[in-house]
């Protein structure tokens, strides 16, 4: 007898959409500080004049081409600990979105997706916390969509993969879809999150070159620990790295 499941409808419930935004992430902030959304509530862009990337990068996007988009997400009793599965889950979710369309995608840790050695989403989440618990999260994602040409960037678009334009409605709904249907693993089984984005990793179990601060060097990247770090075996030895300390090479 097969078991029913119970998928949630909050992600996408309500939609706002705006033709131009400084960031998505800054106007959900605003939205959660003035209690203005309820959960799952999706922002939309057409265009961003000051799109956030990780780490203080910028995100660069042609207007009217790609989906920019920010959850706000308020997450039951979820602990601080455990933060680094909401990147976990939303890489997942992208990656099956885009199977959707038939596109095989890695996930470059930690939260850059890849198809075919180039980018073509990117994800920034930012936490608000009370306690020990994460009250609201906003995921911030960028994805191009219907984007050609992306100048000195190594980047790619759905458009660019299936050599014909798609609808970004159509891409939204299909990613909501996998969001409100995946996004109750950090409820019920957390050691499979990170195994499912372990398997997707993009250069795992493979001999590349990366960078550290002790200069380059031959490695394989073999998973992420529970705090997020990337393990990468160098010959016999076991390292982990946070972000910023360690940096990908062209094969």
């Amino acid at each position: 007898m097969k078991q029913s499941i119970l998928v949630m409808n909050v992600f996408g419930k309500e939609v706002i959409h705006l033709s131009i935004v400084d960031s998505t992430n800054n106007f959900a902030a605003t939205l959660v500080s003035d209690k203005l959304c309820q959960n799952g509530t999706a922002i939309l862009a057409d265009s961003q004049s000051n799109g956030k990337g990780q780490r203080g990068n910028l995100w660069h996007s042609e207007p009217g081409k790609n989906l920019l988009l920010s959850f706000i997400y308020k997450p039951d009793n979820l602990s601080v600990l455990r933060q680094n599965e909401l990147t976990w889950i939303t890489s997942v979710c992208l990656i099956k979105t885009l199977g959707k369309f038939n596109i095989k995608g890695q996930i470059k840790w930690p939260n850059d997706i890849f198809v075919k050695g180039k980018k073509i989403a990117g994800i920034l989440i930012e936490n608000q916390i009370i306690g020990e618990f994460i009250s609201t999260s906003i995921i911030g994602i960028g994805l191009n969509v219907n984007q050609e040409n992306f100048g000195v960037f190594n980047a790619t678009s759905i458009r660019n993969e299936l050599n014909q334009e798609l609808s970004k409605e159509l891409v939204f709904n299909a990613f909501c879809e996998q969001m409100n249907l995946f996004f109750e693993w950090n409820k019920i089984e957390p050691d499979s999150v990170r195994k499912s984005y372990e398997s997707l990793l993009f250069q795992k179990n493979e001999t590349c070159l990366y960078e550290d601060q002790h200069g380059q060097f031959e490695g394989i990247i073999v998973g992420v620990k529970s705090n997020g770090f990337l393990m990468v075996r160098v010959e016999n030895e076991m390292r982990e790295y946070g972000i910023k300390e360690i940096r990908y090479f062209s094969k």
